[in-house]
């Protein structure tokens, strides 16, 4: 979809040159977004696994087919359309079939043995997309970008609600302690950090054009910025500062170690991503 198209679409005029000459410059914005893009793209497996631990809660079932899943898949071809519109010169499917080829390869991270797992893994999920989606609409120069991520930090503090009173129903009948959920909350960090965003960025270094109109960034630099970026403009609320300090920390260990203990604040709570 052309820019003009996509200007058009969503009421948006197109003589904004100026402020298109900055959006386009952008380089963390350029990353963040076409991050976003590629790893919305595997809400599908998302779902299945959902169905695959709660399709028996109907009500929650039905959410999950008829609400969650096809928002998830329309803001991610708006995300997409955006990329394109705003960077032509960059080859989103070739990133996209790049970013599958890895995961493909590698999987997509930690495997969660129950359903507390996972209903908790999707509550990490969830807050970390608002965190995001809300500094966006803070920070993004393109007024039309702020109100698409506005609206999706909006949908996740809605998803997130649903997914919190699911993990407090698996707490109760699987025994879930704080100690282990605390431990799954951080695996689930780490995995987006040091799996699913690094393959999504080197998937998009790897089809970046030589004239990209931005400084082409490494990883470190791009979590330095972004994380600078969040602190500023995600309202951060004491839980997702503590996350957020998981992704400052280069270090990989697969086990908590001693003196990290369970805070004494983790019940486990994070607040709405809104």
């Amino acid at each position: 979809m052309q820019r003009q198209d996509l200007d058009q679409k969503n009421g948006r005029q197109p003589n904004r040159s100026v402020q298109l000459v900055l959006v386009r410059a952008n380089g963390p914005l350029f990353y963040s977004v076409t991050a976003a893009s590629l790893l919305e793209v595997e809400v599908s497996l998302a779902a299945e696994r959902l169905l695959h631990f709660f399709g028996a809660d109907k009500v929650f079932a039905q959410w999950t087919r008829t609400e969650w899943l096809p928002r998830k898949v329309a803001r991610t071809k708006q995300i997409r359309d955006y990329v394109q519109s705003i960077w032509p010169e960059y080859d989103w499917h070739a990133g996209h079939e790049q970013y599958r080829a890895w995961a493909d390869e590698r999987g997509t991270g930690a495997h969660r043995p129950t359903a507390a797992h996972e209903a908790l893994a999707r509550c990490v999920a969830s807050a970390q997309s608002g965190v995001f989606y809300r500094s966006l609409a803070r920070w993004a120069e393109d007024p039309w970008l702020r109100s698409l991520a506005r609206a999706i930090a909006q949908e996740e503090a809605s998803s997130f609600a649903q997914f919190r009173g699911l993990y407090d129903r698996q707490l109760r009948s699987q025994g879930f302690g704080c100690t282990a959920a605390w431990s799954t909350a951080l695996a689930c960090v780490r995995t987006a950090r040091d799996h699913q965003v690094p393959r999504a960025f080197m998937a998009i270094s790897a089809q970046c054009a030589a004239h990209v109109p931005f400084p082409v960034l490494g990883y470190p630099e791009f979590v330095a910025r972004m994380g600078a970026v969040i602190e500023r403009h995600g309202d951060l609320a004491t839980p997702e500062r503590v996350l957020l300090r998981t992704w400052k920390r280069s270090a990989r260990r697969s086990v908590e170690q001693p003196g990290q203990r369970t805070p004494g604040w983790f019940r486990p709570v994070l607040r709405a991503a809104a």
